[in-house]
């Protein structure tokens, strides 16, 4: 289970940390979206192994209250979306085979 206690506080993303971790296959991610005064928190998760940016359009993402309410609320989502997609993690596949298109990541495909 995702621990809430093992996550960064609150005050690492007031200062633009983005947290990112990996759960049996699930990877997530939190970071701070949107603009000042309209701050959220913004919460992904994706098939592993890729990292963030090689599964561009691949995640599912949600936006919560930019407090630590919200930062709860955040990682109860991750768990949520664990516990519900626990098929779709078990079922990621080894690095080495997935097919990875370097131009689309590195030239956003022009």
């Amino acid at each position: 289970m995702i621990d809430e206690k093992k996550i960064m506080p609150f005050n690492f993303f007031k200062y633009g940390g983005v947290y990112s971790g990996e759960h049996y296959g699930m990877r997530y991610q939190i970071k701070r979206a949107g603009e000042k005064p309209d701050y959220e928190l913004l919460g992904s998760v994706w098939q592993g192994p890729l990292a963030y940016g090689a599964a561009e359009g691949r995640q599912t993402q949600q936006t919560f209250s930019y407090d630590e309410q919200g930062r709860k609320k955040c990682i109860e989502w991750i768990a949520e979306q664990y516990e519900t997609r626990k098929d779709e993690w078990d079922a990621a596949p080894a690095l080495l085979d997935v097919e990875i298109d370097l131009d689309t990541i590195y030239n956003n495909g022009n």
